[in-house]
Order: structure tokens, then sequence, then C-alpha cells
């Protein structure tokens, strides 16, 4: 990663804790003075590399835990809430930003105190670490 990707990617997190609800390169180049294009080409390396994903229109789908696009699941804390790529994105997304709830389908709730989930339960990952890349948005 080069210096001015490992920016992009600073930024693109920066956005997205700070409840951006879509972040792309028009976006990153706002306020930067960035070119459009070398900031379009960092988000395609980040991508290469696995470090964020993207959709087919060049915006910011995955920066994990965050998710660039609304899904079911949600952190949220107070009155302000983030999109999470699963319900274990949620959750690290609290790890992250403080106490509050992960919620997904169903009216799934967790809640986070103090660092502790409850109630207590399972979150199944029904494909190995190791092989998240090969289908990320099923993962």
């Amino acid at each position: 990663m080069t210096p001015f990707e490992r920016n992009v990617r600073a930024r693109i997190y920066t956005l997205l804790a700070g409840g951006a609800r879509r972040v792309d390169a028009a976006v990153l180049t706002a306020g930067f003075g960035w070119d459009t294009d070398e900031v379009t080409s960092a988000l395609q390396s980040l991508a290469e590399e696995h470090r964020i994903a993207l959709t087919e229109d060049g915006e910011v789908w995955m920066a994990h835990p965050f998710s660039g696009i609304p899904t079911p699941y949600r952190a949220v804390i107070g009155d302000r809430s983030w999109n999470a790529n699963c319900a274990w994105d949620a959750l690290a997304i609290l790890s992250l930003l403080g106490d509050g709830e992960a919620r997904g389908p169903g009216g799934l709730v967790w809640t986070v105190t103090g660092g502790t989930v409850s109630p207590e339960g399972l979150i199944h990952l029904l494909v190995p670490a190791r092989l998240f890349w090969e289908d990320i948005g099923f993962t």
C-alpha cells in the first residue's frame, strides 16, 4: 500500500465512522484537493488488495467492519447508526465506537454494555475466514 493509498483508506474510515452514507472518489476528493483520477486508482488498488470492496459504480461497499451501502445489519449508539456487513461487523463497530446495539434481520438485537454482549448468543459464519474473499458479498 502506498502512502497515498493509506491516506485514502484512512479518509474512508474517517468518513464512515463519522456517519457518511456514501463514499466514492468525489466524496473523498472534496476538501482535500486530491485528483479524482488518483483517488479512483487508489480505490481500485485497495480493492485489488482486499483492503476494501467497491460496488460496480466505484462506491465503497465494504471497509470492514463498515458497509457503505444499506444492509439489514446496523450498529446503533443513541441516535446514531452505521451500516454493517453482518452481525459480526455490527458488533465490531460497537467495539470501535462505544456501547450500543447491534441489530440484525428479524428483530435480532445484541446489546453491548461495557464490552459485554447481552443476550449471549451465537453468530454462525457459514464460510471459513480463509474463503471470505471468494465471495465477500455472501460471506
